[in-house]
């Protein structure tokens, strides 16, 4: 919030505050100290004998707020608040100055001093006195339980949450969070901010992170490893991928930056991209036939047709690479039996600085023990960070006694033994099976305390296997799914957008609504959950049940800085087909508009717009108490102004919330001309709509990365709007931000 102090008791008022009683310099100083800190502070004019303060608020929550406090505080006894709500006369050159870029609340001390009055001065030094005492009341309320400390854990759940629903803002925060409070070293937040940007599927964000050629420099997890292998794979390999121009993915590779060179891992491969990336890149390092084949028979259970594929660019890599006919090979050197002098340890040592790492381990089980055979074990071990090889890796130290020269050799390798130990301990394995199993048991199992390094490793449950387990679940065990199951939530994210899968959406309502649980995470998932359930057709019965627990979870989540949250909820939830056959609609929408009242000075205009506007629709009254708040001279479409005669699109795959945003703007600026698109990316509509529009906005928590990719690319140098949440009002603050 930027004030000029200087200009504010220049031309126009009276005061200088120089050269006012010290008592009240002090308190100016400390208003204006306030106002610098992004606090609540009040500032007076004195002009003609008259008398006004001004509030300066950091936010219009916060100014909304304080007017209804000032009601109270200072009230009709020494103010004209009733009648004029707090708005500067536009009329006066010192309130016009005022009107931009801070908007402050205004209101004149009554009575105005008289001839032989001592009223006047009275009201004066009570009004003082009120708002220094609460000026203190506001800055010095303790954080809401919405804004203190949480441990790591939480903070990680809320992650997930904000990954499965795909907002970049929250997911962001949650970062930041993190590194400001988490005892994480450097390497390890740089893995994760990776991970983060892999779940939002900004690979762009990848590929620019600053740590990227520290992380590529060091040790570092397999599934950091496949981060960055599908980020090139989009930068660089997926067009040509995708159109099988197997000549450009040669040219591709050859232009890949060195330093993404040792992004062959060896591991076996799981996901296409994973599979072109590491086979193009062990083709022109001219990686052994077993390594190429090895790739090449996994591609074959990938995908239908990808080893054919990856087959023929090899034979295009080996007829445009010419082969050496002077001078011959040399043959290796022969030892005195006629045998070559190359020994299998060297050759697993090779095979392993190449990343040939399963093959250097199988090699490596079938030679005799050694210190050199335990090194080239435990580090190809760590790198594959396959269970099977890992156990593999230990039998065989175990069954040779070589712990004793392990602990007598380097600090790395005892490190990497205690790796390996740690990898396969006794016990199930871990994975989101076990993890599911132990919610409804003892909540120290390893499954539950497992970190987003460990859960990503695991294969997500199969469709089936969720819909069981969520139908059988108990509610005190889907209590426990609502509160900890941000990292579940994101590593199943795609079986909730399924078609059929409404009922799957709100058995997770259920649980989040039993837990009780406020958080941004909880927040941003109940938006994806909705929308996800909602684009399912639900039933009428699945429907009213969702509505129910939605209720619970907003009551659990409503505050002051949440408002906003709770009417894009309930405009969500009445934006489709399903609402205007449902008798639960307009009881949902009184519950909701009940439980934000007695936070109704922190609803903005829009969320007013938004609340008249679905009373219209459900043919119920607009709560009059709710409206009384908004200020006389408001003008709510006044920050999309700029908007008028221009053509705006605003795309995402869930439609209700860009149907309410369009909804609005056709409200507080009829002159606009506004579509609302879900086209898939490539259809001549969607490049038509791209390609015309003055103002292009995309939902990108709701939108395909390609779709996305599409639109930038037919807008050419015209910006296109971001959208990093979901809900009608993230879109009107993005246009009304310009």
């Amino acid at each position: 919030m930027s004030v000029d102090f200087k200009e504010f008791f220049g031309p126009g008022n009276d005061i200088t505050p120089t050269r006012v009683d010290p008592n009240l310099q002090l308190i100016l100083e400390n208003f204006m100290a306030g106002i610098q800190q992004r606090q609540v502070g009040f500032l007076p004019r004195s002009s003609g004998g008259r008398l006004w303060w001004y509030c300066f608020a950091p936010t219009p929550r916060q100014q909304r707020e304080t007017l209804a406090i000032l009601d109270s505080w200072i009230g009709p006894t020494f103010s004209d608040l009733p009648r004029h709500r707090g708005a500067l006369n536009p009329a006066d050159p010192f309130d016009a100055a005022l009107a931009a870029p801070v908007r402050p609340l205004r209101f004149e001390v009554l009575p105005r001093p008289t001839a032989g009055s001592k009223a006047a001065g009275h009201a004066r030094g009570q009004v003082r006195d009120a708002l220094l005492v609460l000026s203190k009341l506001l800055n010095g309320r303790p954080p809401s339980e919405f804004d203190a400390p949480r441990t790591t854990v939480e903070v990680l759940d809320d992650l997930g949450h904000a990954i499965a629903a795909r907002d970049r803002t929250v997911a962001l925060a949650c970062l930041r969070e993190l590194e400001a409070t988490a005892d994480l070293d450097q390497a390890n937040l740089a893995f994760l901010r990776l991970r983060v940007f892999a779940g939002l599927e900004d690979w762009k964000a990848v590929l620019g992170d600053r740590d990227l050629d520290h992380v590529l420099a060091m040790r570092r997890p397999l599934s950091v490893t496949h981060v960055i292998q599908q980020a090139v794979y989009a930068r660089w390999f997926a067009p040509y991928d995708a159109a099988g121009k197997e000549e450009d993915l040669l040219a591709a590779v050859a232009g890949l930056p060195a330093a993404l060179r040792p992004l062959f891992s060896g591991a076996p491969t799981t996901s296409r991209a994973q599979a072109v990336v590491e086979f193009l890149i062990a083709v022109v390092d001219d990686a052994g036939d077993d390594t190429l084949n090895r790739i090449l028979d996994e591609a074959g259970t990938i995908e239908p047709g990808l080893s054919a594929h990856l087959r023929n660019v090899l034979h295009l890599h080996r007829e445009q690479t010419p082969q050496p006919t002077v001078p011959p090979e040399v043959p290796a050197p022969l030892d005195q039996f006629g045998a070559p002098s190359e020994s299998p340890l060297e050759r697993a040592t090779g095979m392993m600085a190449r990343g040939e790492v399963q093959a250097a381990i199988d090699l490596v089980l079938t030679l005799e023990p050694s210190l050199h055979a335990a090194y080239l074990l435990l580090t190809c071990a760590r790198d594959l960070q396959s269970p099977q090889q890992a156990a593999l890796a230990l039998e065989y130290i175990s069954t040779h006694h070589l712990r004793g020269l392990i602990d007598g050799a380097s600090a790395r390798l005892r490190d990497d033994l205690a790796w390996l130990e740690q990898f396969t301990q006794d016990g199930p394995s871990l994975d989101w099976r076990t993890w599911l199993e132990a919610l409804d048991g003892d909540q120290g199992s390893a499954a539950l305390a497992a970190g987003p390094e460990i859960t990503d490793a695991w294969m997500p449950l199969s469709s089936d296997a969720l819909t069981a387990w969520l139908h059988d679940a108990s509610d005190e065990v889907l209590g426990k799914l609502g509160e900890s199951g941000g990292q579940f939530m994101a590593a199943h994210r795609d079986i909730f957008t399924e078609d059929g899968a409404a009922d799957l959406s709100e058995r997770v309502l259920a649980g989040l609504a039993l837990s009780g649980k406020n958080s941004a995470g909880v927040r941003v998932q109940t938006q994806a959950l909705l929308d996800y359930l909602l684009s399912a057709n639900p039933t009428s019965a699945v429907f009213a049940s969702a509505l129910e627990w939605i209720d619970l979870i907003i009551s659990a989540n409503v505050s002051a800085v949440t408002t906003t949250w709770a009417i894009d909820v309930l405009q969500t939830a009445t934006a489709t087909s399903a609402a205007a056959t449902s008798p639960a609609t307009v009881t949902f929408f009184y519950k909701i508009t009940n439980t934000v009242r007695p936070f109704k000075t922190a609803l903005d205009p829009t969320d007013l717009e938004a609340i008249k506007l679905i009373a219209g629709e459900l043919g119920i009254g607009v709560p009059e108490d709710l409206l009384a708040e908004q200020a006389q001279d408001a003008d709510p479409g006044a920050p999309y102004r700029y908007l008028q005669d221009s053509k705006v699109v605003l795309y995402s795959l869930t439609e209700s919330a860009t149907t309410r945003a369009a909804q609005i703007l056709r409200i507080l600026v009829p002159k606009i001309d506004i579509e609302t698109s879900a086209e898939h990316d490539g259809s001549s509509k969607l490049a038509a709509q791209a390609a015309n529009a003055d103002v292009f906005v995309v939902v990108t928590a709701s939108a395909k990365h390609a779709a996305t990719d599409f639109i930038a690319a037919k807008r050419g140098a015209r910006p296109v709007v971001l959208v990093n949440s979901r809900g009608s009002s993230a879109i009107l603050r993005e246009l009304a931000e310009g």
